[in-house]
């Protein structure tokens, strides 16, 4: 009689599902872990491209427009010369800083900021400065 040594098929099924939980476990920690610590940059990335939508804007339109920022508010007021004027909503638990050197911002009809300032605007307990700079209306952010 020849005896093969080797798994069944209900072994190997066995050590399979095993590995797959395991693996799927570990996917799983590894994307919660990324898109924690991406979901402020993302946010702070998605105000910067509202402030350079705004900025292209006002070049198209030929007139300026102002952001204006309070402090612990949780919106960003827009004016517009000749549109109505609108808000830009903060994600929920964010929230203007009161060490921002800036009360407003103004893109003029060239794309030009009128100042140099720094907006730091609260994170979920994270603290991030958006720097507004004055040549051609750059924009950068860091965390602090």
């Amino acid at each position: 009689m020849l005896v093969s040594k080797g798994f069944t098929y209900v072994e190997m099924l066995f050590v399979l599902s095993i590995i797959s939980i395991l693996i799927f476990l570990q996917t799983q920690r590894v994307t919660f872990d990324k898109n924690e610590l991406s979901s402020a940059n993302l946010k702070v990335n998605n105000l910067i491209m509202q402030f350079n939508y705004l900025k292209s804007k006002a070049i198209k339109d030929q007139q300026s427009i102002t952001l204006l920022f309070n402090d612990f508010s949780t919106q960003i007021r827009v004016k517009e010369q000749t549109m109505k004027n609108s808000t830009i909503d903060l994600p929920p638990h964010t929230y203007i800083h009161p060490r921002t050197n800036l009360n407003y911002i103004n893109f003029d009809k060239n794309g030009e900021v009128n100042k140099f300032g720094s907006l730091y605007l609260s994170f979920d307990k994270s603290l991030y400065k958006i720097i507004f700079h004055i040549e051609k209306g750059r924009l950068r952010y860091e965390k602090v």
